[in-house]
């Protein structure tokens, strides 16, 4: 599968203002900034004809920003279920995205999200196809598909 940082950019910049309403912006240079301590990571695969992975991983601040956006909360503090959900529903639209991508007949994993305190888990680099880090007004996240 060919996918570029381009095509993962507009993507998840479609994604995220049409779902959420919020403006994100790729953040450039070669490398990716360090995801804090506390990082929640959203996992969904690829499965079928290619085998692929696409992973979302961003701060617990930004993980409760969505939750809040998503199920309408204003300034109430979500339940780590609706922070799980929101962040899973995420993941799911970023590789419902690629899936048709892959070419063949796929279908996709149910999401699985996790919680870190010592940071977000890293892909193997020579299976990434395209990773790239976004700024949602001040937080950071990472998009990575990767092969396998």
């Amino acid at each position: 599968m060919t996918i570029t940082n381009h095509d993962l950019c507009q993507f998840t910049r479609a994604i995220w203002y049409s779902t959420l309403g919020l403006e994100v912006r790729p953040i450039p240079g070669p490398g990716l900034p360090e995801l804090p301590a506390g990082t929640v990571t959203g996992r969904v695969q690829i499965i079928g004809a290619w085998l692929g992975t696409v992973l979302l991983e961003c701060s617990e601040k930004l993980a409760k920003k969505v939750a809040r956006i998503m199920f309408g909360l204003d300034s109430q503090e979500p339940t780590p279920e609706e922070v799980r959900d929101a962040l899973a529903e995420m993941t799911n639209m970023a590789a419902g995205n690629f899936k048709p991508l892959a070419g063949g007949h796929c279908h996709l994993s149910l999401p699985h999200v996790t919680a870190s305190e010592m940071g977000a888990p890293q892909a193997t680099p020579n299976a990434v196809i395209s990773r790239q880090a976004f700024d949602c007004q001040g937080e950071v996240f990472v998009v990575t598909l990767f092969e396998g």
